[in-house]
């Protein structure tokens, strides 16, 4: 006796498939849609800087305060679009505050120029120059160029102050984010060249 099947499934089969078949495709989807996303990180200073180690010979400075506009106090990357926009990444991100980075950068930048830059609680006399820093923008620009601006304050030994703006550009080698940071290294050794001999003409 030959028995036939029928290959076609029945209509309330065919619906259950259908059905399975969408539920399998929304939790694919679903699955994609929650999946994490990939975060980078960057430093501002470079770890492979030595430790510096303050001597008589060098001119102490204290750091007392570091001001940063609001944009910066973001941990991800920001990136100017255009005259008036940035852009703060969300997958591209500091590994650490932003005063933090610039505080290393400056102090390996400033130890190689026998400067010490010390913190208010690692230095306990008052027979040092203090030193202010508020930064107005620190900044990749759509223009191919980092912009780093603000001014430096500094108390001398006597107690007279002094206000110093400053202005960097250097321009990017290349796009993205780590060319960026490496523009960003380059306004900072700028930065502590200026202060150098601001300091050392004072001390």
């Amino acid at each position: 006796m030959i028995q036939q099947f029928n290959v076609f499934p029945s209509q309330p089969t065919g619906k259950a498939l259908f059905i399975g078949v969408f539920a399998l495709f929304t939790c694919v989807l679903s699955a994609c849609s929650s999946a994490p996303r990939s975060l980078t990180y960057y430093l501002l200073h470079t770890t492979g800087d030595s430790a510096y180690t303050v001597n008589k010979a060098s001119t102490a400075v204290v750091i007392d305060k570091i001001t940063l506009p609001e944009y910066l106090k973001h941990r991800g990357l920001v990136y100017q679009t255009s005259d008036t926009n940035l852009h703060i990444s969300t997958s591209h991100l500091w590994a650490e505050p932003v005063d933090e980075g610039l505080t290393k950068a400056l102090t390996s930048a400033l130890a190689s120029k026998q400067v010490s830059l010390l913190r208010p609680d690692h230095y306990a006399s008052e027979e040092a120059i203090h030193m202010a820093l508020h930064l107005n923008d620190f900044v990749s620009t759509y223009e191919g160029e980092v912009i780093l601006s603000g001014q430096y304050v500094i108390t001398h030994v006597e107690g007279q102050t002094q206000s110093y703006p400053f202005l960097y550009k250097t321009l990017l080698e290349d796009d993205g984010f780590s060319p960026s940071i490496k523009a960003m290294r380059n306004t900072i050794q700028q930065l502590a060249e200026d202060i150098r001999k601001t300091v050392t003409k004072s001390a």
